[in-house]
């Protein structure tokens, strides 16, 4: 298993509406199978883009020591990507009106949207449908490795649950124990609305920052 696909499947755990929306499914009525449609869903759909990315990379070229130049060219545009997102995190700055949770009226558009397993299977899919750089870069490790078929897709398997584990951990809290967890996570929540952009901030440009150097590196090679 390449430490370099587990370091950027952590780093690209980091995904504050995801966590918000698991946390949202704490709420109401159903939570044990609305909450388990959603992160099933987001395994699935995540599972299924990594297999169809492992599959490009190989067909395209990219992978392996053999084809130096042009894995290089792709560390570099993920690198540019990545740190190009950092810039417009730090630029763009939330509305802290859109922050403030609800008083005590009508739900949120989100908790709206949760309100049935069917509702928060599409979500799941939704959110995790398109593949962050960071993903790209774990799955182009897993490739680089030039497993077997068979290795490749368990190592893949390995990737997505560390991907996704912060969703994953709230939902057993919630499947366990889902009165006291739903109290934990909105504090949980409330600490991703403060610094859950600073956090996407920095492992972005760090992340971006690796893929540039081990690509410039590459390619002086």
């Amino acid at each position: 298993m390449p430490t370099q696909a587990l370091a950027l499947a952590l780093a690209g755990s980091i995904y504050p509406p995801a966590v918000a929306a698991v946390i949202a499914l704490g709420r109401g009525s159903e939570v044990r199978s609305r909450v388990f449609a959603f992160v099933f869903a987001a395994l699935l759909v995540t599972y299924a883009i990594g297999t169809l990315l492992l599959l490009v990379l190989v067909e395209l070229g990219v992978t392996g020591s053999l084809h130096v130049t042009p894995g290089a060219a792709v560390d570099l545009a993920l690198g540019v990507l990545l740190i190009g997102l950092a810039i417009r995190l730090h630029r763009r700055r939330p509305d802290p009106a859109a922050a403030k949770p609800s008083g005590g009226g009508s739900p949120s558009k989100l908790e709206r949207y949760l309100e049935s397993r069917r509702l928060a299977f599409v979500l799941g899919i939704t959110l995790y449908v398109l593949p962050s750089p960071i993903y790209i870069g774990a799955v182009k490790a897993i490739a680089d490795a030039r497993f077997s078929t068979s290795e490749e897709l368990l190592a893949l398997g390995v990737v997505v649950v560390v991907m996704l584990w912060m969703i994953e951990l709230p939902m057993l809290m919630l499947l366990a124990v889902p009165a006291r967890a739903a109290a934990t996570l909105a504090g949980i929540n409330l600490w991703f609305a403060r610094h859950g952009r600073s956090l996407a901030i920095v492992a972005s440009a760090a992340v971006g920052g690796y893929f540039v150097v081990t690509g410039l590196v590459d390619l002086i090679e």
